[in-house]
């Protein structure tokens, strides 16, 4: 935004603030661009709370230092020209990016459900809760078939080349997805055999582990699959939650799994964990310490999304707060779908694609063993099939308008939300699981992340120097 000493300027009223202290923390609940500023500064911005000149407030001839100032206060929209609509300017930005979604250039992730089924059956569960997805249950074809994995992959690849795209990443997901492995193995096979020489191939995997033997471990080493596994907590804790399908705990079948996985020199870096009420009491900062113990660095948990637990917020957020300050300090990350607003805040949706994960954004394509498709693994949502995916991404399409209807901004039930340009909603399966259910839950877990957003932010401040120098006394306030 050019600065215009002498034009009329308000301070924007998306402008949200988070305090500790004398320092404070100020962003643009649409656009981001999260600074740390003085108290000053602040009490600089509410002179704007009515229209008025830079110039009636710093005099005719402000230093270098309070020019170069203003000029961050404009570019990151904290002040706006008086006319400015702030709303209608980001609509303006988020349908030029229309034709990218229609040219399929966003698609860069492939989903393949290998098995609707799975040995586990943990109480929160989304892929058997999901209440409009039950015929995953009673769907005759619950393991993908090599033909049909080849040609999803075919599929995806020729996308990517049409868009001169080398790197490829393919994710195999469930249910189990080692329920069929013998499939997984065919097709990490294809890849490399017929595609090597073209694309590098980023290969992932969602198990439970607990059909992780010597051999499939080296298979996964050889073809370096990442791997994302769960554990809900030590013995006890995860045994509450975490069940075989035919009853009992799974905590000794999951760390055969993982023990496989080290004695093959692929041990995993991270775990996931699931909150509910029934392991919450159970889960302290043993989780780190045993996670250490194994070499891990990343302890991801996780409130259940579909369910939001009746714990008081304030103890769900000290506690989470608590467990990553204790692993922050010991080298371990535990990020969660409650930091990602945070984290979403580095960047400007103006600038970069800012959502709540790939599937929304429109980077996903997931392909279930019945050939449908959608943009995440657990969605109820179907986008197309693979039977007319040429047309997958045209326009008016099904996953033309997911997408479109998912960008920054058009959510309503998020408009006036001091996060709405970095959660944009959270993630969409508890919304189908809301929407299914016709509970209100949603509300609930809205109020959980703007509060752990905060919090997040004022544990930054206490670890931050000021970064913004505070702009001197306005010159209207010295006459």
């Amino acid at each position: 935004m050019t600065f215009n000493f002498d034009a009329v300027y308000i301070k924007s009223p998306f402008i949200q603030v988070v305090q500790d202290g004398d320092s404070v923390v100020i962003w643009h609940s649409l656009f981001g661009y999260p600074k740390v500023v003085s108290a000053e500064t602040l009490e600089f911005l509410k002179l704007f709370l009515r229209p008025a000149t830079i110039r009636y407030y710093l005099g005719d001839e402000p230093n270098e230092e309070d020019r170069k100032s203003i000029e961050e206060l404009l570019r990151c929209y904290f002040l706006v020209p008086e006319d400015f609509n702030d709303r209608a300017f980001l609509e303006d930005r988020m349908r030029e990016r229309e034709g990218e979604i229609i040219g399929g250039s966003l698609i860069n992730y492939l989903e393949l459900i290998m098995s609707e089924a799975c040995n586990f059956r943990c109480t929160y569960c989304i892929h058997f809760n999901n209440l409009e997805a039950s015929d995953r249950i009673n769907n005759p074809k619950k393991f993908m078939r090599f033909d049909t994995a080849k040609e999803t992959v075919d599929r995806y690849l020729a996308i990517l080349r049409g868009h001169k795209k080398h790197v490829a990443e393919i994710n195999f997901g469930g249910g189990e997805p080692l329920l069929a492995w013998p499939v997984i193995k065919q097709a990490l096979e294809y890849c490399r055999t017929v595609y090597g020489s073209e694309f590098e191939f980023r290969f992932s995997i969602n198990t439970n582990a607990s059909l992780i033997t010597q051999a499939v471990a080296n298979i996964l080493k050889d073809y370096r699959v990442e791997i994302a596994s769960s554990l809900d907590g030590l013995r006890e804790g995860n045994d509450r939650v975490r069940l075989a399908k035919l009853g009992g705990g799974t905590f000794s079948q999951i760390i055969r799994g993982f023990d496989a996985l080290a004695q093959a020199e692929y041990p995993l870096t991270g775990i996931a964990v699931t909150v509910t009420e029934k392991n919450f009491y159970e889960l302290d900062e043993s989780i780190i310490d045993w996670a250490i113990a194994r070499g891990m660095k990343d302890v991801r948990i996780d409130i259940d999304i579909i369910d939001m637990v009746e714990i008081p917020i304030e103890e769900i957020i000290a506690k989470l707060m608590h467990i990553r300050r204790y692993a922050a300090e010991r080298g371990v990350d535990v990020p969660g779908f409650w930091s990602r607003p945070a984290e979403n805040l580095n960047e400007s949706t103006l600038e970069s694609r800012v959502a709540f994960c790939g599937a929304v954004r429109g980077n996903s394509l997931c392909v279930a063993p019945s050939g449908n498709i959608s943009g995440c693994g657990y969605s109820m949502t179907q986008l197309g099939s693979l039977s007319d995916i040429q047309s997958f991404y045209a326009s008016s399409s099904a996953y033309h308008r997911f997408v479109m209807d998912h960008l920054t901004g058009a959510t309503k039930m998020c408009q006036g939300c001091m996060i709405e340009g970095h959660c944009g909603g959270g993630c969409n399966i508890t919304q189908e699981f809301a929407r299914a259910t016709q509970t209100a839950k949603i509300e609930r877990m809205c109020d959980f992340y703007r509060r752990m957003t905060q919090e997040i932010l004022r544990e930054q401040l206490r670890e931050a120097t000021v970064l913004e120098s505070a702009l001197p006394q306005p010159a209207a306030e010295r006459r």
